[in-house]
């Protein structure tokens, strides 16, 4: 059986993944060339070796987001060609598993209910890897300390779809308008400098903008979020990563509001209120970076400006990481000194039992736009003040890491 959960769709053309896991050179526990069912529960308990991390590349030499595994008892065989390499080796899958309620410690933090898969070669070595829902926000593999495989799920898998470790970072759809102090602005025509209004610290200059257009399918395709399905606001296309602002209905004071992929909140109700929505043309993703990770007015709906974490940086092409690294020195070592998130990030295996809970007009609010503040002068050397201030900021303290806690979500009803 395939891993159907993992099939979210892919970029025509990119037959290279990279990706990232933890190796071992040493066989499988039991390993037997002649068993097609090498992994199942006998896993169960095993210890990962977070020093064993590195970083590969899949090829998927017809582009169809799949590499088959060689299992022969398998329904699809392996299609020629396909394999996976590094710098050193290069190796073909033979059977693939996943371990749910896998458990991860990270920094003295430990995280459970962790999904792992496992992928076997056809020489007996293999690779473990966080499923990309199961990362933890904010983390870095350089501060795993230790790894331990959960469950085996009893499916046996076909192959591993490319797509499920291929995710874009954050950012809005060309066209989207956004609160400044001067009004509403369409996000391709801001630059470095100008001001936007945040939800919790009022107006703030953007440090650094990119912008990149790619085919709208696949993995790239926008996510629509409907004019008036929450409120007064305009229609809302952004990233699949990209996350809004939810209010929880029962959460105590202070503990009422998260943020979540858009990707997660798709309409149960077949797209009413919020769709994916590919498109054949080509799409403009524009990426907004404030000195610290904030929540943007757009088209009436909080949003997060971008959040630099592993999976972002990993995305970004080298001439957009080297600006970015100008801004924020020492980002590429130690992806938590840029700050915390503004809120709680929700998790994939939250949201769809929140979303089913409450539905999405309980979670999602439209917000009045915010005020102007002061006459187009003032707003100039308000802009002017901010930016130099935020620069000078990033550039000579010494900035602290912070830790991600969780969203604690209300418990979910009895059945």
């Amino acid at each position: 059986m395939r891993n159907q959960a993992a099939d979210t769709g892919k970029q025509p053309g990119m037959a290279d993944v990279s990706t990232w896991g933890w190796y071992s050179p040493s066989p499988w526990p039991g390993y037997s060339a002649a068993d097609q069912d090498n992994l199942d529960a006998s896993g169960n308990g095993l210890a990962v070796d977070p020093a064993s991390y590195v970083e590969f590349t899949m090829r998927d030499a017809n582009s169809d987001g799949v590499i088959y595994d060689a299992d022969t008892d398998d329904v699809q065989p392996p299609d020629p060609g396909e394999y996976v390499f590094g710098s050193s080796l290069t190796l073909y899958p033979q059977e693939i598993a996943l371990y749910t309620n896998s458990t991860i410690v990270i920094s003295g933090v430990t995280y459970s209910n962790v999904d792992i898969e496992v992928t076997l070669f056809t020489d007996g070595t293999w690779g473990a890897r966080l499923m990309d829902y199961s990362i933890p926000a904010g983390t870095h593999h350089s501060d795993v300390e230790s790894i331990t495989l959960g469950t085996w799920n009893g499916v046996e898998y076909d192959g591993v779809y490319t797509a499920n470790v291929d995710d874009p970072f954050v950012c809005f759809a060309a066209g989207t308008r956004i609160a400044t102090p001067g009004g509403l602005r369409a996000v391709d025509t801001l630059s470095e400098g100008d001001a936007v209004l945040t939800l919790d610290s009022g107006a703030q200059p953007i440090l650094w903008v990119d912008r990149c257009t790619v085919p709208g399918v696949g993995r790239n395709a926008p996510h629509l979020l409907r004019a008036g399905a929450f409120g007064a606001h305009g229609s809302l296309r952004l990233s699949a990563q990209h996350r809004l602002l939810l209010h929880l209905p029962d959460a105590g004071a202070g503990a009422g509001q998260v943020l979540c992929a858009i990707k997660h909140l798709l309409d149960p109700e077949g797209g009413r209120l919020v769709r994916r929505q590919p498109f054949g043309g080509p799409v403009t993703y524009v990426h907004l970076l404030l000195p610290r990770h904030s929540l943007l007015w757009a088209e009436g709906i909080w949003a997060e400006s971008l959040w630099p974490g592993p999976q972002a940086l990993k995305q970004m092409p080298p001439r957009a990481l080297d600006r970015l690294t100008r801004h924020i020195p020492g980002i590429e070592d130690d992806t938590t000194s840029y700050g915390a998130p503004a809120r709680p990030i929700l998790l994939a295996r939250d949201a769809k039992p929140l979303v089913r809970r409450y539905g999405l007009q309980c979670l999602i609010h439209a917000a009045p736009r915010p005020a102007a503040t002061g006459p187009p002068g003032q707003r100039d050397t308000l802009r002017a003040r901010l930016c130099a201030g935020a620069l000078a900021d990033h550039s000579t303290r010494s900035l602290r890491k912070a830790r991600l806690e969780r969203a604690v979500l209300p418990p979910a009803p009895s059945v």
